[in-house]
């Protein structure tokens, strides 16, 4: 389940979930660079030993799937038995298929909810206490805009994403004035292979509505939850004012759908072409 030999105790350490993600990648070149010695967790053990290699000091690295939470278990076992000074803990993993959601069936709702909402709970139930004995420590987690503004064709995901929302915003005014921060990072479009499958597989197309970010965009915002235990921080901060707007009036957004759909098509075409993709390829 694990590899690599040496304890981390003796330094600042970071445990980052989607690890091996485009934006799991930025946060760890991002912290390692900020002296955190890290713990990498992610399903696949290859894209991390990969990062692993671009790092300046050896992580140590975790298989797991979030949605088994005999597996999840076992990696909370692993950190408090091996790293009891854990001083960060970023819920980067994340999960969306698109589609309408009469044609998703139960594994995708579970897959969902296991990996968006469960896990980040779950492993804030486990490893807050630590944080709160040793007297610091902060959560940095990686919700999205969808949680802030649901769309067609995105219901499970917006759902778990608005419900990590919600326990964020709660857990962030129970421990208000403790020792351990707690914040959302609030993404909108992130250039990462997630993103190209939506722009080759019918995602929507409102993701290029605005310019798309760079996963160290979304890297360095964690940075700054991390630092400063701000309950939401928005990727960008236009597109946080505009959701939560659009969120107050929930109906604007099926009255202006037709436009924004329109120049969202564009934005994709454009943003693929720039990459040297034909927009009208099938995937």
């Amino acid at each position: 389940m694990s590899s690599g030999t040496k304890e981390l105790s003796g330094s600042k350490i970071a445990l980052i979930t989607g690890a091996g993600g485009g934006i799991g990648e930025a946060i760890a070149l991002r912290l390692d660079k900020a002296g955190y010695r890290l713990i990498l967790c992610d399903i696949q053990e290859e894209k991390m030993k990969s990062i692993a290699s671009r790092l300046s000091k050896t992580p140590e690295l975790i298989a797991c799937d979030l949605t088994k939470s005999e597996e999840l278990e076992a990696m909370v076992s692993v950190v408090k038995s091996k790293f009891p000074n854990l001083e960060v803990l970023v819920n980067n993993a994340g999960y969306a298929k698109e589609g309408p959601f009469l044609e998703q069936n139960t594994l995708e709702i579970d897959r969902h909810a296991g990996i968006n909402l469960l896990g980040p709970i779950r492993l804030i139930r486990a490893i807050v206490p630590m944080m709160l004995e040793r007297g610091r420590g902060s959560v940095a987690n990686i919700v999205s805009i969808g949680g802030i503004i649901s769309l067609a064709d995105s219901a499970l995901y917006s759902a778990t994403k608005f419900g990590l929302r919600g326990f964020l915003t709660a857990i962030h005014e129970e421990l208000k004035g403790s020792c351990v921060k707690i914040s959302g990072i609030y993404p909108a479009a992130v250039d990462t292979p997630m993103l190209m499958h939506e722009a080759m597989n019918g995602g929507t197309v409102l993701n290029w509505l605005n310019a798309v970010k760079s996963p160290d965009d979304v890297a360095k915002a964690v940075l700054k939850g991390i630092q400063t235990g701000k309950l939401e921080i928005y990727v960008p901060y236009s597109d946080g004012l505009t959701s939560r707007l659009a969120a107050v009036f929930p109906w604007l957004v099926g009255s202006l759908s037709p436009i924004l759909k329109w120049f969202g098509e564009k934005g994709r075409r454009k943003w693929l072409r720039k990459k040297g993709i034909d927009p009208d390829r099938k995937a």
